[in-house]
């Protein structure tokens, strides 16, 4: 009897750390495919010329009126991961914008994660940080 007990209690806290690296390890996969999917949509931006970068601003300020969020371009390699790109003014200056990257998910527990990428664009290229 006592011997089933202690099998019993090796078997649930075996089933119970199981569990903790199963869900560490969906994390860090959708952690690494928000990265992904950020750094393609960072390549897609430097990409753009000037006069695209500043129609999507315009979309993107149209969209905060309505408060409608400004998707990105490419496809989420995961359907659990969304990404809004943020367009503001930079220092007041016409010619530099700061483009803000992030990506949104839900673990298997509901709780919410994100990653940012910000980066800086000019009339004269973009900058990465």
């Amino acid at each position: 009897m006592i011997g089933m007990m202690i099998i019993a209690m090796i078997f649930l806290s075996t089933m119970a750390t199981l569990s903790i690296g199963f869900r560490a390890s969906e994390n860090a996969r959708l952690n690494g495919d928000a990265q992904y999917f950020l750094e393609s949509e960072l390549e897609y931006i430097r990409t753009l010329k000037w006069a695209e970068i500043e129609t999507l601003k315009q979309a993107y300020e149209a969209n905060q009126k309505t408060s409608d969020s400004t998707k990105f371009t490419s496809i989420s390699p995961d359907p659990r991961l969304s990404g809004i790109v943020s367009i503001t003014a930079r220092n007041s200056r016409s010619d530099q914008v700061e483009v803000l990257l992030s990506v949104q998910w839900n673990d298997s527990k509901g709780k919410s994660h994100d990653a940012n990428i910000v980066t800086i664009v000019t009339k004269s290229g973009v900058t990465a940080s």
